[in-house]
């Protein structure tokens, strides 16, 4: 059968001012049916399952995977919270047929108990690590006392709560889907919906004894929402893809998570999501995760490959002596010191300046790239160093002390450097990567390329609010279970079911096939899309 081709929609409309916005239809329940029961056959889900399958006994009255694919059915209609009851209530309200083709027997009788059981399994699982057994006698060397590879076939399987949770993310991508190699890395408050129990009336909030004995407290900055407070609960490091700098936009999509008790151990985390995504080559970041030790962040950053864009925090900040006579650190980047005081202290652009402010701004900033220090050599990993070369010798300065750099055309600075005298512009230096390795980052803070790549980030501050407030309710009350484990679980199917729901709205409204339309094999669809235009709109002045 031939299938139908879809038609081109308009993305601007026909004066070109507006931008035509397409609403996608919803998926249908048979859509959530099958994307459910695909995702709980990927092999991530698969593992947690095997985990908990019991080989004697008695069988239990509900599959672990329908029980799986129910809870990952039940997201995909963005319920108002995320509890097992909501789960129990949707498999009541589907047809036999629809529940045997999300994995349940027939004649199956679907108990709240029987799914509060097989969700505590999972999380036994997801505690665990991919606990699979072995299926072999373990042997060692003698000599050593190290345990011997295993065999081909055997089961076992090790991995961390980060690995699994991303994992369970990771399954919601179809197989066709190539992930991007930037990630942007942010994390976001999770309530807690128990409340902290205090053991005497006079307790003090930070000495009460919590229900959640996993969650603690924590500090969350104000926003337009709420002021600055303390809260009680976890935080959630969410991952997203992000494009070039001059690349075609994508979907904001989940692609790790990370959940960690209040507000602690934010690097490890970072380094949790990106040892379990693989192949990322960068990764954003704000002052939150930057302003840990360099060896519990940058070090582990650089001997992974990854490079780090990242805004920097006022203690990064300043004016510090260089590895070498004539040379200046300046905000987290090798200069030399012929560059003009007024060049050396320059205050960062602020939220609310117009984008014509901040690029008179950054202007400033661009000013300083003549007189920065640029790569000589490949970094020498045996050696942990790298050679630099001066501006001069680069050919971005014009320096008396270097013949060669005064032939070049007067479009170029020239250094204010008396011939003869200590100058580091035409000078190559080997920097240690141990130096001043917290706040260093391949692109110059604050210039037009470095705002232009760090500017990627607002990906992973949009997909956060759609989340919490613009397409679901990630708040105090959406999560009813206590414990780091089963928060993690719950959160990781929504998150799944956030992408599936994402991919299929983003890839409609831009008259494009969802990814997870071709590969079940899913005729093209035919709904029309509703439509409005957006038109951007001048500032109005502020008036009292």
């Amino acid at each position: 059968m031939k299938r139908r081709t879809i038609e081109a929609r308009p993305m601007t409309s026909s004066t070109g001012v507006s931008r035509v916005v397409y609403t996608p239809p919803v998926l249908s329940t048979a859509q959530k049916v099958r994307r459910a029961r695909a995702w709980a056959d990927r092999e991530v889900v698969n593992r947690l399952v095997v985990s908990r399958t019991r080989t004697v006994g008695r069988h239990r009255a509900l599959p672990l995977d329908a029980v799986a694919a129910a809870m990952m059915l039940h997201a995909l209609g963005r319920p108002p919270a995320m509890t097992i009851a909501g789960v129990t209530r949707t498999l009541w309200s589907m047809s036999p047929s629809e529940r045997f083709a999300l994995g349940f027997p027939p004649g199956s009788v679907v108990r709240y108990r029987c799914v509060l059981s097989g969700f505590h399994a999972l999380t036994e699982a997801m505690g665990a690590g991919f606990s699979v057994g072995h299926n072999h006698e373990l042997t060692a060397d003698e000599a050593t006392g190290e345990v011997d590879d295993c065999p081909d076939g055997c089961p076992f399987t090790a991995a961390s709560l980060d690995e699994v949770a991303t994992g369970l993310v990771q399954a919601s991508m179809p197989s066709a889907w190539t992930p991007p190699s930037v990630v942007a890395i942010d994390g976001t408050d999770i309530e807690s919906a128990y409340r902290a129990r205090a053991q005497s009336p006079a307790a003090d909030a930070h000495d009460r004894r919590a229900a959640d004995r996993d969650a603690r407290w924590a500090k969350r900055t104000s926003t337009d929402r709420r002021p600055t407070e303390l809260y009680f609960g976890y935080e959630a490091h969410i991952a997203t893809y992000a494009p070039e700098p001059a690349g075609e936009p994508l979907p904001q999509l989940a692609a790790g998570l990370a959940l960690r008790p209040g507000v602690r151990d934010r690097a490890g985390a970072a380094l949790g999501i990106l040892d379990a995504l693989r192949g990322v080559n960068e990764v954003l970041l704000d002052r939150g995760y930057t302003t840990s030790r360099a060896v519990n962040l940058a070090r582990p950053l650089r001997e992974r490959g990854i490079t780090m864009t990242m805004d920097l925090h006022s203690s990064q900040r300043g004016v510090r002596p260089g590895p070498i006579t004539g040379s200046l650190w300046i905000d987290g980047a090798l200069y030399s010191d012929a560059l003009p005081d007024p060049l050396r202290h320059l205050e960062p652009p602020k939220i609310g300046e117009s984008a014509a402010e901040k690029a008179r701004a950054r202007e400033l900033f661009d000013k300083r790239d003549a007189y920065r220090f640029t790569p000589l050599t490949r970094r020498r990993d045996e050696r942990g160093s790298q050679r630099w070369k001066g501006p001069a010798l680069a050919g971005h300065l014009r320096c008396p002390n270097t013949p060669a750099s005064m032939r070049l055309g007067r479009h170029l600075p020239t250094a204010r450097c008396v011939r003869g005298g200590a100058c580091a512009c035409g000078k190559t230096v080997t920097v240690r990567d141990s130096e001043l390795e917290r706040d260093r980052q391949p692109l110059a803070w604050q210039s037009t390329r470095w705002a232009l790549s760090f500017n990627r980030r607002s990906l992973i501050e949009g997909l956060n609010a759609q989340l919490r407030y613009q397409v679901r309710n990630v708040n105090r009350g959406y999560f009813r279970v206590p414990g780091l484990i089963a928060t993690t679980l719950l959160l990781a199917i929504t998150l799944a079911a956030h992408n599936v729901d994402r991919l299929h709205g983003w890839h409609l409204a831009r008259h494009l096939p969802d990814p997870w339309q071709v590969e079940l094999g899913e005729e093209p669809s035919t709904v029309p899309l509703d439509r409005h235009t957006w038109t951007r709109g001048r500032r109005r002045p502020f008036r009292e």
